[in-house]
Formats: C-alpha cells, sequence, structure tokens
C-alpha cells in the first residue's frame, strides 16, 4: 500500500480512530481516578569521618565515607535499623511496613544517602523517612566502633519534606498516553480490517479478471452543497461518462444487460438512470424489466406497492403468448424512456427467457428503438440474467459499493464467462467521496484484454459519434 492509499482508509474510516482515541482518553482518565494517590518524601543524610585535620587525613576520611556509604545504605533496610525507627514511629507501626515503602540509595561519587518513603498519605512517608534517616544515623557508629568511639560519624543534614502534589497518578500523562495508545489502536485496526475486507469499494479493490471492457466509479452524490462543490449533480453527471464509457470505449451496439452481482446492488435504478442518460442525446431507449422472480422471490420494484392490484402485461405475457410487444411497451411518465414492465409472473415465466420467444422480443424490439436496456435479477441468485446478457450481446455489472464481495464479483464474471459474453463494463455504485480519490465525479478505467489499465484504442473500436 501507498501512502495514499493508507490516507483514502483512514479518510473512510476515521470515525473509527477517533472512537478509540476517545475511548483512550476516557480510559486514561479511569485510571487516574480509580487510582489511589502516591506520594513520596526524601532525607539525607551526610556520612563523615572524624580524626586529624592535615589534609592527608581529610582526604583519606572523605575516600573511606564514599566507599562506607554504599554499605550504610544497605544497612537502612536491615531489620535492625527499621526496628528502631518502627518504635520510635509506634503507632501500630511494623518493620514490614517499612520495609515495604523505605529505600535508600547512596549518591555515587558522594558520602550522602538518601532515604525516601512512599505511602497514601503525605504526613505518613515524612514521618517514615526521617525516623529511617534517624535510626541511621544511631546504629551505624554503633557497628563500625572500633573502640569506645567510633570515628565515622552520620548526620541528617536534610529532613524530609511534606509533598505538595501526590506523585501518582499523573493525569496529563496518563491522559496524553490514553490518546497516544487509542489513536495507534485506532489507526492499526482501520489498516488491518481494510487488509483483510473483501468488500469492493472502488476500482482499486477489483480483482484482476481478464474481458473487462471498462470501469465506472458512481458516487452517491453531496448530500449538500456547497461554494467549493460544482452545481452539476455529481450522480447524474456519473450517468452521463457511464454512457459515454459504453458508447465510445466498449463494444455496446444496441442492446444491453445491466445485472447486479447480488441483490444489494440497484440494478433496477441503473438501468433507468442509464436509459434516461441515452434519452438526453435524442435515443429512443425502452428498458426491460427481465426480473421474472415470483413475488416471493423478488424485492419491491421501485413504486410498486403491494395493494396496486394485479400487474400490468409485460415480458412473461409476451415470452408466455399472452400479449404481443406493442401492448406491453409504455412511456414512462414525465421521462423520455419507454419501458416494458415483468408483467404477470408465473413458476415458468424465467425458464421461457431461454426458448426462441425471448430473442424474438428482442429482435421486434430493436427495430423501433435505439438502445435496449435489460434489468436484470442478481447474476449470482439466477441464471437468466446471463441468459439476457448472451442475448444482448454486452452486460453491464453493478457493483455496490462497500457491499459486494470480490468472491461474489469473481463468481458473476465467471457466470457470463460460462455464456461466452465477451463484452463487459463494470460499474461501482454508490461509492463515497472519499473513495473517488478527492471528490472526482466518475472514474472511468479502460482495461485492456488482459484486464489491465491501459489506455483506450480507437482503432479496433467504433464510435457512434452520430449517437451524440
Amino acid at each position: 500500500m501507498t501512502l495514499q492509499d493508507y490516507l483514502r482508509v483512514l479518510r473512510r474510516s476515521w470515525w473509527v480512530v477517533l472512537s478509540l482515541t476517545v475511548l483512550g482518553a476516557l480510559a486514561g482518565l479511569v485510571v487516574t481516578v480509580a487510582a489511589t494517590p502516591t506520594y513520596s518524601a526524601q532525607a539525607t543524610v551526610y556520612v563523615s569521618v572524624s580524626g586529624d585535620e592535615s589534609p592527608t587525613d581529610l582526604s583519606t576520611g572523605q575516600s573511606f565515607a564514599t566507599q562506607r556509604a554504599i554499605t550504610y545504605a544497605d544497612l537502612a533496610e536491615t531489620r535492625t535499623v527499621l526496628e528502631r525507627a518502627a518504635a520510635t514511629l509506634g503507632r501500630g507501626t511494623s518493620v514490614n511496613d517499612l520495609r515495604a515503602s523505605v529505600a535508600a540509595t547512596a549518591r555515587e561519587g558522594t558520602s550522602l544517602i538518601d532515604v525516601g518513603a512512599s505511602g497514601s498519605s503525605p504526613e505518613v512517608v515524612v514521618a517514615r523517612a526521617d525516623a529511617v534517616a534517624d535510626a541511621l544515623t544511631t546504629e551505624v557508629p554503633l557497628v563500625d566502633a572500633l573502640g569506645p568511639t567510633s570515628p565515622v560519624r552520620l548526620s541528617v543534614v536534610q529532613a524530609a519534606e511534606t509533598p505538595e502534589a501526590p506523585e501518582s497518578p499523573r493525569p496529563r500523562n496518563n491522559l496524553v498516553i490514553g490518546i497516544a495508545v487509542g489513536l495507534v489502536l485506532g489507526v492499526a485496526v482501520v489498516v488491518v480490517a481494510d487488509a483483510l475486507s473483501t468488500r469492493i469499494r472502488s476500482t482499486t479493490d477489483l480483482p484482476p479478471a481478464p474481458g473487462l471492457v471498462t470501469l465506472t466509479s458512481m458516487p452517491t452524490g453531496p448530500k449538500k452543497r456547497s461554494r467549493h462543490v460544482s452545481r452539476t449533480d455529481a450522480r447524474l453527471e456519473s450517468f452521463r461518462q457511464l454512457r459515454a464509457n459504453l458508447l465510445f470505449g466498449s463494444d455496446v451496439r444496441d442492446t444491453i444487460a445491466v445485472a447486479g452481482v447480488t441483490a444489494a446492488s440497484d440494478a433496477q435504478g441503473v438501468a433507468r438512470q442509464l436509459a434516461a442518460a441515452f434519452a438526453e442525446i435524442g435515443s429512443n431507449v425502452v428498458v426491460v424489466d427481465v426480473d421474472l422472480r415470483t413475488e416471493d422471490g423478488r424485492r419491491a420494484r421501485p413504486g410498486e406497492r403491494s395493494d396496486a392490484g394485479p400487474p400490468a402485461p409485460g415480458v412473461a405475457d409476451v415470452l408466455g403468448g399472452a400479449a404481443k410487444v406493442d401492448d406491453v411497451v409504455t412511456l414512462v411518465p414525465g421521462e423520455k424512456v419507454f419501458e416494458v414492465p415483468a408483467g404477470r409472473v408465473d413458476a415458468s415465466s424465467a425458464q421461457r427467457m431461454s426458448t426462441p420467444a425471448m430473442q424474438k422480443l428482442l429482435d421486434e424490439l430493436r427495430e423501433p428503438f435505439d438502445y435496449v436496456v435489460l434489468a436484470c435479477p442478481p447474476l449470482v441468485e439466477r441464471s437468466e440474467s446471463a441468459v439476457a446478457a448472451k442475448l444482448a450481446g454486452s452486460a453491464l455489472v453493478v457493483v455496490e459499493s462497500g457491499v459486494t464481495k470480490r468472491t461474489e464479483f469473481l463468481l458473476a464474471l465467471e457466470l457470463l464467462a460460462g455464456v461466452r459474453v465477451t463484452s463487459v463494463s463494470v460499474a461501482i455504485d454508490h461509492v463515497r467521496e472519499q473513495d473517488l480519490g478527492g471528490g472526482r465525479t466518475a472514474r472511468s478505467v479502460p482495461l485492456d484484454e488482459g484486464g489491465q489499465t491501459a489506455l483506450p484504442s480507437t482503432s479496433d473500436r467504433s464510435h457512434p459519434s452520430s449517437a451524440l
């Protein structure tokens, strides 16, 4: 993946990153509130050696004190020192309590010992640090005494001070860490989910497949306009682009089958809008509804009501010999497009599409109309869609962005290849703006015979410029 791919993925799923970042921040705040405050205090002990006042004696004594400071720091955590400190503190303080909360360290290269204490009460930690420091200054001369008096002297040079704020938790640090962890986790989740996803969102997600002629991305369209957005409707313009792709970039002649990969694709809507785009350039267009599934096997068609009464005669009636073609062609109200409804469908209507009656129906429609658009049922669900595509000679496969899977798309192409449909175009419907690459209205990608991106060829395709 390139940097642009990562940015595209993040733009698409920004809400996931934002949600996990907010959760991380909330987790940091919860940890801060739930954690018990911990205070720390420190007392400093100075180690010195008494002796002659000559420079040599002073240097030797200082060197001795520095070396012994390390031993005395370890001695501060022994039972003898801690028992003396516990006796000074009283109030039920035990040696184990001091051992768990007090630590002593010698400063490197000096004769200073830091006695630190930590706990949940600032007054208690100050008392414990001072008590252990005092106990150490008392016990060390007794341990190192070589005679009646010890040459080693320890003195507290800095008593512990009451801390004003707890050492932990630190709200700002926890908040920053929570935000950072949530942000990193959100980005990781989005990138991994995109890498594992098999759904097709844009042309870049399509698997390599031979036989594809053109690819067109059709956006949903902006929900509201701004002064930075063109006043041209993005979705309407994408169907004009689709029309141009089919006219100049494919082998579409007079008939095209429009079929969704699955029921999630609105092939009926795409077929009608494509027909309207052809009608804009003065072509006579008829939309033929060949979705001949029975009521329990199909979803309701646009504008269809369950209480509208019996359906009007249509394709099923013509195939069954109950009606003639001229009797089922009607003009769509308010448009320059004609239509042939599915008609009165029975259990055998879909199977009649494989009979000569279907070819005769198409031949009769091609005479008065420039383009015949077949609105087919889903390819992977109904075999008659592949039959319609073969009879039409070309197919437009509608992929629903973010819903159709790669495996379903490849199965649809396999079904078309099985009936030897050689002209297959793909339209990815309802592509979100961030997947179009900067909000372009439509994206057309002509392909070569191997299914790879190529420049459009003008030597082997006829250009119906008269239609424009």
